[in-house]
């Protein structure tokens, strides 16, 4: 937590296992959960994740992944009683398992999910009425009508509509995961609004995982695909519970990536250890834009939490699929032993909690012409503030000169910063604010003073 809040952020998840905490029936081990309630200097800052897995309790015995449904569902319920109870109102949000619309996560029905839920909100709600129960996350692949299908997601939009509608009772708040297609957010978030309301049971929505730009999001990598399949195929058979041959799913594969590195299309060659720093730095670039874009369009959905994945990467293999698709995206790396060292993408992302800190609400201002997305942040007690930017390709809209915006503006002045940290000119005249806009998100801040009147 307190690398959290250097980065401006008051918020973030764990996650841990049932085995992790109750290696044998009634002898509870605390260490894990201790690290973390310690650190919270409010119950507001926390939230943690009990994934279903054991290596004595469950139906599919493991240490990490999959979870699997209680054996015992009396188990189940003091197991998660315990838990919330040893934790004694220190930690307000708490969540079941992860993504259970993937059989990776999951060795399940969406049935016996729904079972376990119910079961998990009561023994939360016993031990600390006041905790909020978040519904097990969505991972939120799919996409609108008029786009391409994501692979499998027709089979994740069924699981959590019978989770709305035969659990909406059992749950506070509701996890979309906000990754893919950024503008796709909005779409995603009131589809998901929209199911809920229809069983009656709408409720707040918060995104506990996202980053971007994906690995799969540019059509140069999505030859990739047998990759993660192969991958996934390798968990189910226990990857992630300690099978060496398993654990060496894909590597081969990313390994000859490698081999042949300089021949890659840049937008896989971005992705990999060890890239030209041209590259890098182009990479670290459409970061900045995509956390800032993500966000923005997120809060302006009505998303009311966004916590960005990961703070560090648990995947040091170079090989390791995970790693292609997922070791850059880390906000702090190890240097010395310790986790201190800042990647670019967290000076971005403290530039942006800075600026987005106390926001009340976002409204999207449609812009006549050029795909320009304008938006007005609402802060307590703070001066206005408009986030803006144009959309165009992500890999390669920087190239293009910027496009030149005027719209009004109420205040005698503003300051401009963009995600990477740079000043932009800007002109206040005759209530107008002009300024040059491109694919990088601008910061518009009012400085001082009282909005002034003018007659057009």
């Amino acid at each position: 937590m307190p690398l959290v809040r250097s980065l401006g952020a008051g918020f973030t998840k764990v996650y841990l296992f049932w085995n992790q905490i109750e290696p044998e029936k009634g002898h509870f081990q605390w260490d894990a959960v201790d690290a973390f309630v310690k650190d919270l200097n409010s119950p507001e800052e926390g939230l943690i994740s009990l994934f279903s897995t054991s290596t004595w309790a469950v139906r599919t015995p493991g240490t990490m992944i999959p979870a699997s449904p209680a054996k015992n569902f009396d188990d189940y319920y003091r197991f998660v009683r315990t838990v919330v109870t040893h934790c004694k109102g220190r930690v307000r949000y708490w969540q079941n398992d992860s993504e259970p619309n993937n059989p990776i996560y999951w060795a399940g029905t969406k049935e016996e999910f729904v079972t376990a839920l119910k079961v998990f909100y009561s023994a939360v709600k016993d031990a600390d009425p006041s905790a909020v129960v978040v519904a097990g996350g969505y991972d939120g692949l799919f996409n609108p009508p008029e786009m391409f299908p994501i692979p499998g997601q027709e089979k994740g939009l069924a699981f959590f509509d019978y989770v709305m509608k035969e659990a909406g009772d059992a749950f506070d708040v509701f996890d979309l995961r906000l990754y893919a297609d950024p503008y796709t957010i909005p779409w995603r978030v009131d589809y998901i609004r929209g199911r809920m309301r229809a069983y009656g049971s709408e409720k707040p929505i918060i995104a506990s995982e996202y980053n971007g730009p994906g690995f799969y999001e540019f059509t140069a990598n999505l030859k990739y695909a047998p990759l993660i399949v192969k991958w996934l195929h390798a968990v189910a058979v226990g990857h992630a519970n300690g099978d060496p041959a398993a654990a060496d799913a894909g590597q081969n594969d990313v390994a000859g990536l490698y081999r042949g590195l300089s021949k890659l299309a840049p937008q896989t060659q971005m992705y990999m250890q060890g890239c030209s720093p041209q590259l890098q730095s182009k990479f670290e670039r459409m970061q900045a834009r995509d956390l800032v874009m993500r966000n923005v369009l997120a809060f302006a959905a009505g998303v009311q939490k966004t916590t960005y994945w990961s703070l560090r990467s648990d995947v040091p293999n170079r090989d390791d699929v995970m790693n292609l698709m997922y070791g850059k995206m880390a906000l702090i790396g190890y240097d010395g032993g310790q986790l201190k060292k800042r990647y670019r993408i967290a000076d971005a992302y403290e530039r942006m909690a800075r600026a987005l800190a106390d926001v009340e609400e976002v409204v999207h201002h449609g812009v006549p012409g050029p795909p320009i997305f304008l938006f007005e942040v609402r802060r307590r007690s703070r001066r206005p503030l408009y986030v803006v930017w144009e959309r165009r390709d992500a890999f390669s809209g920087e190239d293009t000169p910027a496009t030149a915006l005027d719209f009004e503006w109420a205040w005698p002045g503003a300051s401009a910063t963009d995600a990477l940290g740079a000043s932009i000119p800007v002109r206040v005249e005759n209530g107008l604010i002009s300024l040059g806009v491109s694919v990088t998100p601008v910061f518009l801040e009012a400085l001082r003073g009282s909005p002034v009147s003018v007659v057009h």
